[in-house]
């Protein structure tokens, strides 16, 4: 699976239907108040939102994935499963909403917390909504994006919707779902799943799915753990120096990528693609390089990125921040939620290191880094007295173990992100998957980023393949 933009998706055109949760119990008592909080993630998240709500600039930050199922579509059937996909992971079933006024700040004096209320299994309908049937690709695009965007609002419940295009062959199934309930690696669960239960209550037969843990539960407990963080401790400390060696900030993309330094009150939208690294035998062939010279294939990539921030900027340390995934208990291998840290990764890469020495760098900054990915930024944002906003990230996921992974090309699966808007963010994805390594981009739609920015991922996917070749 892939993960791209909404301008690269291409779905045949078809009857067109949305599936809108509901519940008849938006003010009753089966909305059952819930002491457990919210993550430090989804607070920041929501604080954001409220923000942007305030100033009239409020923007998405859905993920999705689209998938199809063969043949004529069986609605009944289907309602089932979404239904059951819905009771199958609480976060869905979990509304938060921050106080406006009053009490409910917390005891450190920040913001309000936000007070969760959950809903039992079962208490979840679907409404459809019949669009007609959209005859071209781009309508059909539009389409899916104008309900994601009206549908995911993370200030709200619900903040998902489930779509479909029948093609009378087949029908392909949209899931959106705010980053308040789900990361990356959980967009990559929603297919098999959903493919499971369709075909349970197709077949009559079991869906064969193992029980998964609470989003909600981890969210407390993982809470509580990073609460017990002040500001002498290790990893505070740890980031502290991170900070300074960053001049007091997180690190930016090795060359700018717009013309002002802070935040404008007009951010440009974000662009961004999908390039191929490598194919399935070129990524073994990385790999045993990789693992030749003491690493792996992620110190192997974050190694070409820096000596390509060498070679084309002078850059002789290199710095950026890597999500870390969260899923620290079986439980919650499946579970859907915002399972992510990030750790720091800073390494210096001088113009007479090869790639070995490079890479060794890379390996033992990722091990200093890890340790601290469980301090979250909001937290260390008031702990060391200074905004911390991410603005350069390397992500690296091998989805080839993902439940349905093998068959995501026969169902013509793709993830997709929201559009963006930010001046100075410049994210990378590295995803190995069944057919090799690809990266996944975006940064600003900028004259200084566009000129930048795919020169610099050009001359890293030449390196890569260089070293894949034993060059």
């Amino acid at each position: 699976m892939k993960f791209i933009d909404m301008w690269d998706l291409h779905i045949r055109p078809g009857r067109s239907t949305a599936w809108r949760p509901r519940t008849d119990s938006l003010r009753t008592p089966r909305w059952v108040p819930d002491g457990r909080p919210a993550s430090y993630l989804q607070e920041a998240h929501l604080h954001g939102a409220r923000s942007a709500a305030a100033e009239a600039r409020r923007s998405p930050s859905w993920l999705a994935t689209t998938f199809e199922l063969p043949g004529p579509l069986d609605s009944a059937a289907l309602r089932t499963a979404f239904l059951g996909w819905i009771d199958r992971h609480e976060t869905l079933r979990s509304r938060l909403r921050i106080r406006a006024v009053g009490p409910g700040a917390d005891e450190t004096g920040g913001n309000p917390r936000a007070e969760r209320a959950t809903l039992p299994p079962g208490e979840v309908d679907l409404v459809r909504d019949d669009f007609g049937h959209l005859t071209h690709p781009a309508d059909v695009r539009a389409w899916i994006e104008s309900v994601l965007d009206g549908d995911t609002d993370p200030l709200a419940w619900p903040s998902f919707v489930l779509l479909t295009v029948e093609h009378g062959d087949a029908t392909t199934v949209c899931v959106g779902v705010d980053h308040l309930n789900a990361d990356g690696y959980s967009i990559l669960l929603i297919a098999y799943e959903i493919t499971q239960l369709y075909r349970a209550v197709v077949e009559d037969r079991a869906p064969g799915l193992s029980p998964v843990g609470s989003y909600p539960e981890f969210a407390g407990v993982e809470r509580a753990a990073a609460d017990r963080l002040d500001a002498g401790h290790d990893v505070v400390r740890g980031w502290r120096e991170y900070v300074e060696e960053g001049g007091g900030m997180l690190p930016s993309f090795p060359a700018p990528v717009s013309d002002g330094s802070e935040p404008s009150p007009n951010p440009l939208a974000q662009c961004g693609g999908m390039d191929w690294l490598l194919d399935s035998e070129e990524a073994r062939a990385f790999d045993v390089v990789c693992k030749q010279k003491g690493g792996g294939l992620f110190p192997g990539a974050l190694a070409a990125l820096a000596m390509t921030a060498r070679n084309r900027f002078g850059t002789e340390r290199f710095r950026t921040l890597v999500p870390v995934h969260t899923r620290s208990q079986r439980r919650y291998l499946r579970s859907l939620g915002w399972y992510v840290g990030l750790a720091p990764v800073s390494l210096p890469v001088h113009a007479e290191d090869g790639f070995g020495q490079v890479m060794k760098e890379a390996g033992e900054a990722l091990r200093t880094g890890l340790p601290l990915s469980g301090a979250p930024l909001a937290l260390l944002s008031r702990l060391l007295g200074r905004p911390l906003a991410p603005r350069f990230l390397v992500s690296y996921m091998d989805t080839r173990w993902v439940p349905g992974a093998r068959r995501w090309t026969e169902w013509d699966a793709a993830a997709l992100r929201s559009r963006r808007f930010d001046d100075h963010e410049v994210y990378l994805w590295v995803v190995r998957n069944h057919e090799g390594v690809y990266l996944s981009f975006r940064f600003p739609d900028s004259e200084l980023a566009r000129a930048t920015v795919p020169p610099f991922l050009e001359e890293t996917r030449r390196l890569v393949r260089m070293i894949a070749a034993g060059l």
